[in-house]
C-alpha cells in the first residue's frame, strides 16, 4: 500500500505561494559597503594645520610617557577639545601593567575613564623599534592585553566604544626588522586575547633629502614608492589576521621634479585605503628622523605655503574644500 502524503492546508499553500511571489519581486539585500576611512593628522604645529587644512575627522596624538592624570589635561585635548575622534598613545612599560601592585594600573584606569567614549588607545606605539633593553615581544603582548582589558572594562561601565590598537613600523610588516609583525600582535590562540585594531606608521623613505639637490621636505623622486605597494604589507597582515586596520602615520616628501607628485600620491593612498576597508588614515605633519614630512612644502623648491598642493589635497580629502 503506498504511503499517503499529508495534505497541505489551504493556509499553508497560500503562504508558500505568497512567499514565492515576494522572492521574485524583492531583490536580495545588497551588501553594505564599508564606510570610507576617517581622514586625520598629527602635527607639531596645529595652529598652521588648523588654518591651512581645517578640522580633521580624527587626530593622532601621543604622550612620550604617561604624563597626565586625565584626558582633559592632555595637550591633545587642549588643542582640539571638540575633536570628533582621537587615536592616542601613552608610554608605560608593559611589565608595570602586569604587576597588580603597581599604582600605574589605578592611574591608567582613571585616565581611561576620562577619555572620549569613541577614542582609540594604545600603549608603546612602535614597540618593535623601542623595545630593545626594555621588554620582550611576549611582555608587550601580555601588557597590551591587560591594557585592552582595562579599556573594555571602562566600556562596560559607561557604554563606550573605545578600542585598543597595536602600532608597528612599516618595515616590520615587510619582515625587514628584528622581529616579524606577528611577534607583536596578540592572538586568542597563543595569548588568550586580542586587541581591536592593527595600525602602521607608513613612510615613503626618501632617496635624497636635506642634501645639495634636495632641501628639507623634498626628495629627488628616485625609487618613489607608489601607494598600492606602500600599503600592501599592512593590508596583507590585516587580512591574514582578519582584523580592522589603519594608517596611524603617513609621510611623503615633495618631489623636486614633479610638484604634484606628493599631492597625487597621498590621494592614491586614501583611495587604496578606502578600497581595502581602512578605519582611518592620519598624515604626519611633522619632521621625523628620516625626513621632514610636513604638508607645507611648495614650489618653487625650498618654499612653504599654506596653499601647497599637498595641503590642499589633504584639506579636500578631509572634506574641507
Amino acid at each position: 500500500m503506498p504511503t499517503l502524503r499529508p495534505r497541505r492546508t489551504l493556509t499553508a499553500f497560500v503562504a508558500a505561494a505568497l512567499a514565492a511571489v515576494v522572492a521574485l519581486l524583492v531583490p536580495p539585500a545588497a551588501t553594505a559597503a564599508a564606510p570610507p576611512p576617517l581622514i586625520g593628522a598629527h602635527s607639531l604645529d596645529y595652529a598652521w594645520l588648523d588654518a591651512a587644512v581645517g578640522p580633521m575627522q580624527i587626530y593622532r596624538d601621543f604622550d612620550t610617557g604617561f604624563s597626565y592624570p586625565t584626558w582633559q589635561d592632555t595637550k591633545a585635548y587642549k588643542a582640539h577639545p571638540n575633536a570628533p575622534a582621537n587615536h592616542y598613545s601613552v608610554t608605560i612599560l608593559p611589565q608595570r601593567l602586569l604587576d597588580p601592585a603597581d599604582p600605574i594600573n589605578a592611574q591608567l584606569q582613571t585616565f581611561i575613564a576620562s577619555t572620549p567614549k569613541n577614542i582609540i588607545l594604545t600603549n608603546y606605539h612602535e614597540p618593535d623599534f623601542k623595545s630593545p633593553g626594555k621588554f620582550t615581544p611576549e611582555q608587550f603582548r601580555a601588557g597590551i592585553l591587560r591594557f585592552a582589558d582595562m579599556v573594555r572594562a571602562q566600556n562596560l561601565a559607561d557604554g563606550g566604544t573605545r578600542r585598543t590598537s597595536v602600532i608597528l613600523m612599516d618595515v616590520t610588516f615587510q619582515g625587514a626588522w628584528t622581529w616579524p609583525a606577528s611577534d607583536w600582535w596578540p592572538t586568542d590562540a597563543r595569548d588568550g586575547g586580542h586587541v581591536d585594531l592593527i595600525a602602521g606608521d607608513i613612510y615613503a623613505l626618501p632617496h635624497n633629502t636635506n642634501t645639495a639637490c634636495c632641501p628639507v621636505g623634498y626628495t629627488d623622486g628616485i625609487k618613489w614608492l607608489k601607494a598600492p605597494y606602500l600599503l600592501s604589507f599592512l593590508i596583507k597582515f590585516a587580512q591574514t589576521n582578519q582584523t580592522p586596520w589603519a594608517v596611524a602615520e603617513l609621510g611623503y616628501l615633495e618631489d623636486i621634479y614633479d610638484p604634484g607628485h606628493k599631492a597625487q600620491t597621498i590621494r592614491d593612498v586614501v583611495a587604496v585605503a578606502t578600497a581595502n576597508g581602512a578605519d582611518h588614515v592620519s598624515y604626519f605633519d611633522a619632521p621625523g628622523k628620516r625626513g621632514n614630512w610636513r604638508l607645507r612644502y611648495s614650489t618653487p623648491v625650498g618654499t612653504t605655503s599654506m596653499t601647497s598642493q599637498a595641503a590642499l589635497a589633504w584639506k579636500a580629502l578631509a572634506g574641507n574644500g
